[in-house]
């Protein structure tokens, strides 16, 4: 999937390719943009219910950036691409929300002054990966598929774009998780505990990070 980010107003959305979808251990692996939102209303809906129950649980202050269990500033305005996973019933699996970081992103919006020193990352190479629900079950082999599957399509659309790296902010409890899918980020800053302990991470992207999650993916669970 072909993705192209431009720099245009919030009136100008920007312009993707068409949709397309991954299938894999009975799951649906959807990629879509905001402005194709209706074409998937099934998936979006049921990744703004799962960002909606995944915030119940997190104490806004500390960690506002699970607490967004409705469109926010960077959706409405920003165009950004999602990776949604459905399983076999139709149910949310995973989801997350890809920004480019020539633009507006969380960490330079949001978490700045949250991370001493932080880094000011803008490049085309670059994507911001954000509102990452589902992606804590590694536990059961079904929720280890779907976070694979997820995890992999996002590195193959980084890929086929051109894209080297994609940074994310997270708990410092995921990174157990990203270890048992075969994909961990290097840690570029990190709040203290008073400050959540969140973690600003950077993926490598390349043929050998999609070759260990599938590697990761066939073992016996």
């Amino acid at each position: 999937m072909c993705v192209q980010f431009d720099t245009l107003s919030a009136s100008e959305p920007v312009q993707y390719s068409a949709p397309d979808f991954d299938q894999g251990d009975g799951l649906m692996v959807y990629v879509f943009s905001h402005a194709q939102r209706h074409q998937y209303a099934d998936a979006y809906n049921k990744m703004m219910q799962a960002r909606a129950m995944q915030a119940e649980g997190w104490d806004s202050a500390t960690s506002p950036f699970l607490a967004r269990p409705q469109e926010d500033t960077f959706d409405r305005e920003h165009n950004p691409l999602y990776i949604v996973s459905l399983n076999e019933q139709g149910e949310h699996s995973a989801s997350m929300r890809v920004l480019p970081t020539t633009g507006p992103t969380m960490l330079r919006c949001d978490f700045q002054a949250r991370f001493k020193p932080c880094p000011d990352i803008a490049s085309s190479h670059v994507w911001e990966c954000s509102c990452l629900c589902g992606i804590g079950d590694s536990i059961s082999p079904a929720g280890r598929a779907s976070t694979i599957d997820a995890s992999k399509t996002l590195c193959r659309t980084a890929l086929e774009n051109g894209v080297q790296q994609i940074i994310g902010i997270y708990g410092k409890n995921m990174g157990r998780l990203f270890r048992r899918i075969g994909w961990e980020p290097s840690t570029l800053a990190q709040t203290s505990e008073e400050d959540g302990e969140l973690c600003l991470g950077l993926w490598d992207v390349s043929p050998l990070a999609l070759r260990h999650m599938a590697e990761r993916q066939a073992m016996p669970f």
